[in-house]
């Protein structure tokens, strides 16, 4: 690679370690005294907090330092200062300075640190954050939104600091430019290491957000600079800037699957940052809105990512736009970049009856854009756009104007490792990060269960435990089975291990209370007995946090005998990443067999990411076999992403209007070789109410005496491959079931 490209890797850092002196230290005092002696701490003062555990300790740090001789406030020892609980830090006032604090095991009421008093009134000026950790500090409520870190004031520093993962709703860190006092801040965010998030399932998922969308037209004057993104994949936009003439450059981008977005605001900077895919799925660059931005010097490899996830995504806008939609690209230059085995550059992105408004008076100079395959087409336009191509490198065999043939260059994984590498310049050096990722080794105890000792075991489980059940005598319960741990149920024999509901019970039989693995072969979960009912066979309960994952492999679910109720369903506020059901049988129901429909909220929210129904049969059933809900327009996350094939539906859902199988607003689904009989006759077989952008794809499908397939676009099904010749069944080996 050339010169000019190998300078984007360098980190502009200063590994600066602030710990209290000799003296200090022998006068260390407790975190709960802080409050009392940081009002009358003069400047050039250092204030020692004892090494120890504090629960529920809310620092308000108000003192005035001077620019050579500011307060300093910090551990005893780097990172032995753990505060945990409902605890949090606001600091106003200037030139404090801030270190070796650990934030750990907790949540806080509103932020976990504020760059100004907890009333709102003062903000922070000239103050530094610095060798500081947050970890484990997510809301035990995934849909409450708050955020981590809020900066406001001006000329204050963020860095060398480590965000972990945060689990619940709202952007990890923002910057606020509420005011004049916090607009043109200079506020810098640097050397820090910001930790992988998994998707979120929602907006609100960003990592780092500069501004907002009302005060967009401001200038920022912020800078971001040399900080590490590791895996940061909750939402579209991962590093999202909301307000004018900010600076982000030579961070890196590993792996996320997500952007940097340039959402509103104009005059940005973007220069030195490199953007690592390594061919990860739906990995992504950086998104391109709004006028006069310098982008520059950047390093794109490996990005798979399309549309809004795109290596490079110029976007339209709306003509005379409100200031919170897509202001039109102008005067953009887009200059001596680097793409490397990237799948889509694209222009004009979001081309629709809104976004008419394609890029004008942009620059495409200097750059190189590479690939493995020489016959791949680099460049995607999605309408007309004034676009100027000069002096580009590629070795695409398609003709491009402005571009002149070259070899192919690619990334050795030297300098791959070595991009990776700078993740140890971020972040506190007191802090192994090897420590945070390790996890216990599972159990793998294999345990029998039975009627009698079914309570004992629930109670001792650990994660990893095998649950072994037998086939001859059903399992009667008078509570839930509450699964808090990973945990694989199975059985013993030939058959399949019955569990229902005994006397009062209440609840569904089965339910997922954390974020767990559990696995199941064998078992036939059974919704009514007797007079006793369950609503439901098994539960995802919140509030939850983390995701939870499932995998069902031929189970039975029958009987659950009232409108509502249904074989497997999910509550508002929680979240499954992987959901695979294989061979199983639902059969006799009133309700739904699989009801993943509670974020009925219209915000973009959903209840699993990867869902995967192969090889099932739904037979009986007054409400819909499959219902999948993902309302709202907006283009924030991904998913869910669905795939049902080779499955049977007999007999489903016949009601008026009724529909078999319902996917509203998933972004992502294959649906083929299903057979439906008797099904979503007064109505729908297969109901798809689905976003323009979503890649949705029905075919060979078997519809006898069925509802018809219905979609906001037609070309979604393969109409040639639908048969719609008669199937019969032979009932009799539906009606009984036995063990």
């Amino acid at each position: 690679m050339s010169k000019r490209s190998t300078q984007i890797f360098i980190f502009l850092v200063s590994l600066v370690v602030l710990s209290c002196g000799s003296e200090a230290s022998k006068s260390a005092i407790s975190a709960f005294d802080v409050n009392a002696q940081a009002s009358n701490l003069k400047p050039g003062d250092t204030l020692c907090i004892a090494d120890g555990l504090y629960e529920n300790v809310m620092l308000e740090i108000n003192s005035i330092g001077t620019r050579n001789e500011p307060i300093v406030i910090c551990a005893q020892t780097p990172g032995s200062v753990v505060l945990t609980g409902n605890s949090s830090m606001n600091i106003s006032g200037e030139y404090v300075i801030i270190s070796g604090l650990h934030f750990d095991n907790g949540f806080a009421e509103k932020s976990v640190i504020s760059f100004r008093s907890k009333k709102g009134g003062s903000l922070a000026r000239n103050s530094r954050v610095t060798s500081c950790a947050i970890t484990n500090f997510s809301n035990p409520d995934r849909i409450h939104s708050d955020h981590w870190i809020e900066i406001y004031g001006r000329e204050n520093r963020f860095d060398h600091n480590h965000i972990g993962t945060k689990w619940n709703l709202g952007a990890t860190m923002v910057m606020r430019l509420g005011d004049s006092s916090s607009t043109d801040n200079r506020n810098s965010i640097d050397s820090n290491y910001f930790g992988p998030k998994p998707r979120l399932g929602s907006n609100g998922g960003e990592t780092l957000r500069i501004g907002s969308s009302a005060n967009s037209l401001k200038k920022g004057g912020a800078q971001v600079i040399s900080n590490y993104f590791d895996r940061c994949s909750g939402e579209v936009e991962v590093l999202s800037i909301k307000s004018s003439e900010n600076t982000i450059a030579n961070n890196v981008f590993y792996e996320c699957e997500g952007v940097l977005a340039l959402r509103h605001g104009n005059n940005n900077y973007i220069g030195g940052n490199a953007f690592i895919g390594n061919r990860k799925s739906e990995t992504g660059g950086l998104r391109v809105i709004n006028a006069g931005h310098t982008v520059e010097n950047n390093l794109f490899y490996g990005i798979t990512g399309k549309r809004f996830f795109a290596a490079l995504a110029v976007m339209n806008g709306v003509p005379n736009s409100a200031i919170n939609r897509y202001h039109q690209v102008a005067d953009v230059k887009l200059m001596n970049n680097t793409w490397v085995d990237c799948d889509r550059i694209s222009f004009s992105v979001g081309a629709d009856n809104e976004r008419t408004a394609a890029p004008i008076r942009t620059q495409f100079s200097g750059n190189e854009v590479f690939y493995k395959d020489a016959s791949k087409q680099p460049f995607f336009f999605d309408a007309n756009q004034s676009i100027t191509f000069s002096d580009n490198k590629t070795n695409s065999e398609a003709e491009l104007n402005g571009f002149v043939k070259t070899d192919y260059v690619g990334l050795s994984v030297a300098t791959i490792d070595s991009i990776t590498a700078l993740a140890s310049f971020t972040g506190p050096l007191w802090l192994d990060r090897g420590d945070l990722e390790s996890v216990l080794p599972p159990s793998n105890k294999r345990i029998a269960v039975n009627q009698t000792n079914i309570s004992t075991v629930l109670n001792d489980l650990t994660g990893g435990d095998t649950l072994v059940f037998t086939t001859q005598t059903p399992l009667t319960i008078e509570a839930p089975i509450r699964i808090q741990h990973d945990v694989t149920f199975t059985t013993e024999g030939e058959g399949y291990a019955v569990i229902q509901p005994g006397d009062g019970f209440k609840g569904a039989l089965l339910q997922i209370e954390a974020g767990i693995n559990l696995s199941m072969d064998g078992i036939w979960l059974k919704g009514r007995n007797g007079v006793h009912n369950s609503p439901y066979g098994l539960q995802a309960k919140a509030p939850m946090l983390e995701h939870y994952n499932l995998r069902i492999d031929d189970c039975r679910f029958s009987d659950f005998k009232e409108s509502r109720y249904a074989a497997i369903h999910a509550e508002k506020g929680t979240f499954a990443d992987t959901m695979i059901l294989t061979n199983c049988w639902f059969k006799d129901f009133s309700g739904y067999g699989i009801a993943l429909n509670s974020e009925n909220d219209d915000r973009g929210r959903y209840n699993a990411e990867y869902i995967t129904i192969s090889g099932c049969t739904f037979v009986d059933m007054m409400g819909s076999a499959i219902d999948i809900y993902r309302g709202g327009n907006d283009e924030s996350t991904l998913g869910p992403f669905v795939t049902i094939e080779d499955c049977d539906f007999i007999n489903i859902c016949n009601r008026e209007l009724g529909t078999a199988v319902r996917m509203i607003g998933v972004q992502w689904s294959r649906i083929g070789d299903c057979r439906f009989v008797d099904s979503g006759k007064s109505g729908r077989a297969v109901w798809f109410e689905d976003p323009a952008w979503a890649d949705i794809e029905i075919k060979d499908l078997r519809l006898s005496n069925s509802g018809r397939i219905q979609t906001f676009y037609p070309r979604r099904v393969d109409r040639t491959s639908l048969d719609y010749s008669d199937i019969t069944v032979d009932r009799t080996q539906l009606k009984e079931w036995t063990l």
